[in-house]
């Protein structure tokens, strides 16, 4: 999908807190999550520890089917009334998440096919 992506880094900043902030990666990407578990208190013998990955995001397939399958955006984000959403409604772009689009969504894919339009007219 073509779109702005998540630079490859440390992005443990984007996941303290939902505020549609998100990590967008793509086919491929991983994020690795790891804490000191010395921290933790002693079991009682005998006894087993699970630990539960909480998890609050959006997926978007390659789906035919789908809303704009071969890009990114729209982004989407918590109040929207549905996806797509169509205007007057769109991801709020306050200022701090301006500082987010533009601190952390670096990573540019273009389109390695050109487009119809382009062609038909003569345009490279």
């Amino acid at each position: 999908m073509t779109g702005r992506y998540t630079r490859e880094g440390d992005v443990r900043e984007l996941l303290l807190k939902s505020d549609d902030m998100f990590v967008i990666s793509r086919p491929g990407d991983e994020i690795s999550l790891s804490f000191d578990a010395e921290q933790l208190p002693p079991l009682p013998r005998g006894w087993t520890r699970t630990f539960l990955l909480y998890a609050d995001g959006f997926s978007k397939e390659m789906d035919i089917n789908s809303a704009s399958p071969d890009q990114v955006g729209p982004l989407p984000f918590h109040g929207m009334s549905r996806y797509p959403y169509t205007w007057p409604e769109r991801y709020p772009l306050t200022k701090e998440r301006l500082k987010y689009l533009e601190t952390y969504n670096t990573r540019v894919v273009a389109s390695p096919v050109p487009l119809i339009e382009t062609e038909l007219i003569g345009l490279k």
